[in-house]
């Protein structure tokens, strides 16, 4: 039987930012021997995984002679990718790339003025950095030229990093690709779909999966003209807006030496907060397998398909900003299933949420041989063998409390996205009117607001502070459970995942604070202002337990996805500094 495959990624890595013009610098593929040194991947290979992943744009890494205009830098970036493919070969890592073929260029570049006949779909882009929109078009996939481009591009990839792992392909809207990429079927926050309509004159002609298979044929077949060996990975990210789940036209016409990758958690149905939730992001709060993920998984399977499972083990965008989020009992849950399901390995992150932590040692473990069936043994036994001496049961319950918590976390994209969870700890509070900035993206460096309405479709505000006062009760209850049973133990791990703990603890208490802050604010008048004081009383309280351990650990309040601090120590200091002078005043 093959090695369970369990791909991993360094913190230390930039995926790279979207940008109007090319520069080498900005790619992971330029900087890879930087992020990934010896000492990193060594960590990497003894926290349990076998290989890493790497973001990378097939047009900038290969260059054939299809379009000159392309791969100016390839030499470059192949020496960097084959120097670490060397290097992680000696911890016993394999290396894979990420990638999304063929990706939309700007709509001015060279390529387009060269060859206009294969400009596809029109999209605009918002940049990372900034908010203005950049027009882009997609190599239009019904055009021969960019097929032929496709394929050779493939087997040159092939030919140039024999001693690549594997390749994961993304074909759905992660950022705009072929002409049907980010069109067809969109969820909506409260669980309808909408039409995104598709203009490019040949593409709209034909089937989105007719697409979306041709472009992984293509870089299937020119791989496998020169490698057998190399895998090749379908991600089934978002195949939902082509045709209904579990996307039978996909999954059918898929190569059979094709790996398809499913997401672990997406299209899961939880009831919250009274009233039934689609779950369409990765989740700790949430076990899973979804009924969509199990559907993929069947069919794949009876065409005698691998599969793999997509999941976020460290954090989510449930809260990001902590080191992790330690919901061990649905990481043996979902541990549990890869291992029932016989599934061929696992992606363990995207490009936040990989911090080597106990959430990491918690899922190797738990696929190892031997693990009891029931999850409280099973959870007392990751316990004890993580923290010795530890109350190991003490420890498991303050696990199963943090689980429970989750359970009231008003889960939904907007609010995950444009929701104040990451930095609440942060956010303006004022006895005044709310201004109506928003309180912006909650995975880039945004300039914050008060605003907290963009988060709130599906939701009330009213819900999601009941949620909040629910979750922030069971993880307290959870924090003292951990914190009696680590009393004993004389391990490394003990003290950070406790401070770990309370941190989520703290910020979720801002978040629930900020809440309530924002219902008095949205019709301020005078006489909310004991209402207020109460609050920011209470915030003010729970801030300066936050501080000390955001002094002491520079991981809290650093999103690796943003590369950046969404809060820190002097940021909090301002905080405290802002409420202790309104309560003054």
């Amino acid at each position: 039987m093959n090695e369970l495959l369990k791909i991993w990624r360094s913190s230390k890595s930039d995926f790279g930012k979207f940008s109007r013009r090319y520069n080498p610098a900005g790619e992971e593929t330029w900087n890879v021997l930087e992020a990934y040194t010896d000492a990193e991947l060594e960590n990497i290979a003894k926290s349990g995984f076998n290989a890493i992943w790497v973001h990378a744009l097939l047009h900038n890494i290969v260059r054939t002679p299809d379009f000159p205009e392309l791969g100016a830098d390839a030499a470059e970036h192949q020496r960097r990718l084959s120097a670490l493919i060397e290097r992680a070969a000696k911890y016993g890592l394999k290396v894979f790339l990420y990638m999304q073929p063929p990706r939309a260029l700007q709509e001015d570049h060279e390529i387009f003025k060269n060859h206009p006949e294969i400009m596809g779909q029109r999209e605009e882009l918002q940049g990372c950095d900034h908010h203005e929109m950049v027009a882009v078009r997609a190599m239009c996939t019904s055009v021969e030229s960019v097929r032929k481009y496709l394929y050779n591009a493939a087997a040159e990839l092939a030919r140039r990093l024999p001693g690549l792992g594997g390749i994961i392909m993304i074909t759905a809207s992660e950022y705009p690709a072929h002409c049907w990429s980010r069109r067809g079927r969109m969820l909506t926050a409260e669980g309808g779909w909408e039409f995104t309509r598709i203009e490019c004159p040949r593409c709209k002609e034909r089937k989105p999966w007719e697409v979306v298979n041709e472009v992984i044929h293509l870089v299937r077949d020119g791989i496998r003209s020169e490698s057998r060996s190399l895998k090749i990975i379908a991600w089934n990210w978002s195949w939902t807006m082509y045709e209904p789940a579990p996307c039978w036209n996909v999954i059918s016409n898929l190569p059979t030496d094709v790996i398809m990758m499913a997401d672990f958690e997406r299209g899961g149905k939880r009831t919250i907060l009274g009233k039934e939730r689609t779950m369409d992001e990765y989740s700790l709060g949430y076990a899973g397998p979804s009924e969509q993920f199990t559907e993929s998984w069947e069919l794949a399977a009876n065409r005698g398909l691998q599969v793999m499972a997509k999941l976020q083990i460290g954090t989510t965008h449930e809260l990001a900003t902590a080191a992790n989020l330690p919901i061990i009992g649905n990481i043996y849950r979902k541990a549990v299933n890869v291992r029932r399901m016989k599934l061929a390995g696992f992606m363990g992150t995207w490009n936040f949420g990989n911090l080597i932590t106990a959430n990491t040692a918690a899922l190797n473990y738990f696929l190892g041989d031997n693990i009891p069936a029931d999850p409280e043994q099973a959870l007392n036994e990751f316990a004890a063998h993580y923290f010795p001496g530890a109350d190991a049961a003490r420890v498991a319950t303050g696990w199963e409390k943090f689980a429970e918590a989750m359970n009231s976390y008003p889960f939904s994209i907007p609010f995950l996205y444009v929701g104040p969870s990451n930095y609440a700890c942060i956010l303006p509070m004022e006895p005044a009117p709310l201004t109506g900035k928003p309180v912006g993206r909650s995975w880039l460096l945004d300039e914050r607001g008060d605003d907290l309405e963009p988060a709130l479709s599906g939701y009330t505000a009213e819900e999601v502070i009941e949620g909040f006062t629910r979750l922030t009760a069971l993880w307290r209850d959870g924090v003292e459970q951990l914190a009696a049973g680590l009393k004993t133990s004389s391990s490394a791990h003990a003290e950070a995942e406790l401070d770990n703990a309370r941190v989520c603890e703290y910020l979720f208490t801002s978040a629930l604070h900020f809440c309530r802050v924002y219902t008095l604010r949205r019709e301020w008048k005078d006489g909310l202002l004991p209402q207020y004081r109460e609050i920011i009383a209470a915030e003010l309280e729970n801030l300066k337990k936050l501080l000390p351990l955001v002094e002491k650990d520079a991981r809290f309040g650093y999103h690796i996805e943003a590369h950046g601090y969404q809060f820190d120590a002097p940021r909090i200091k301002t905080q405290i500094a802002a409420l202790e002078s309104q309560l003054a005043r």
